[in-house]
C-alpha cells in the first residue's frame, strides 16, 4: 500500500472536513503551500480581505513589511529581511498572509502575517503572529480587528487550535487583543546589544556575584 492508501485507512467512516482534508494532505505531502483557494474572501465596509502570498503581491507586501519596521523599530534598518526563507516557509505551509484590499484602489492597506506550527509538546496546530500593520490613513475604523478576526476565522477552519499574539503597548493593541479574547499570560521583554564584548551588555547589577536567579 502506498502512504495515501495508509493516511486514508486511518479515518475510514470520519466526515471529510476542511480540518481532516487537510490534516491528511499535510501528512501525505508535509512540504506543502496552503493554497489561498483554502478561504473564502472577507468583506468589511470597503475593505476586502483574502490570502496572498509573497509570489502574488511582493512589491505590495515588501512595502507593508517595511513601514511596519520603520514603525516599530526606529532607527533601525528596514531592508535585511531574508525574503527567500520567507518565500521557502510559505512554500512548505509554515507561513501565510492574510491582506486587506481598499476596494476603491484595489491596493492593500493592512496585512496579517503568520507563522504556522505543530506545538512540539502537545502536537496541536498552532500559529504566532509575525506582522499585523494597517496603512495610518485606514487606521481608526477597525479594520485591523476585523482584519484579525478574518484570520483567526480562517486558521481555525483550517485546522489550528492556538493562536499566540504579540501585540504591542505603545499604540493600545493589548486593548484590541482583550475585545478579542486573548489573555495574558505572560511578560515579553526585550534586550538589545550592537557591541562585540558581552561586558557591555546591559544590566542592573553590573559585577553583583550573589543574584538570586537561576
Amino acid at each position: 500500500m502506498n502512504l495515501l492508501s495508509l493516511v486514508l485507512a486511518k479515518h475510514v467512516g470520519e466526515e471529510l472536513t476542511l480540518p481532516l482534508a487537510t490534516a491528511i494532505a499535510r501528512e501525505v505531502s508535509p512540504a506543502s503551500p496552503l493554497s489561498p483557494s483554502l478561504w473564502p474572501r472577507g468583506e468589511f465596509g470597503d475593505y476586502i480581505f483574502q490570502c496572498e502570498r509573497l509570489n502574488s503581491a511582493r512589491e505590495e507586501l515588501e512595502g507593508q513589511r517595511m513601514r511596519y519596521i520603520a514603525e516599530t523599530r526606529p532607527g533601525e534598518r528596514n531592508d535585511l529581511t531574508d525574503w527567500n526563507r520567507l518565500t521557502e516557509m510559505q512554500r512548505l505551509g509554515q507561513h501565510v498572509i492574510y491582506t486587506a484590499r481598499y476596494r476603491p484602489t484595489g491596493a492593500i492597506v493592512g496585512s496579517l502575517w503568520l507563522f504556522i506550527g505543530r506545538d512540539i509538546d502537545s502536537g496541536v496546530y498552532s500559529v504566532t503572529d509575525d506582522v499585523l500593520y494597517v496603512d495610518p490613513n485606514h487606521r481608526g475604523g477597525l479594520l485591523g480587528l476585523r482584519l484579525v478576526q478574518y484570520g483567526e476565522r480562517c486558521i481555525f477552519a483550517l485546522g489550528v487550535r492556538s493562536a499566540t499574539f504579540h501585540f504591542r503597548l505603545e499604540n493600545g493593541a493589548d486593548r484590541m487583543a482583550r475585545y478579542l479574547g486573548y489573555e495574558p499570560v505572560s511578560t515579553r521583554v526585550t534586550k538589545t546589544h550592537a557591541g562585540d564584548s558581552f561586558a557591555d551588555v546591559p544590566t542592573r547589577h553590573k559585577g553583583s556575584t550573589h543574584d538570586s536567579f537561576v
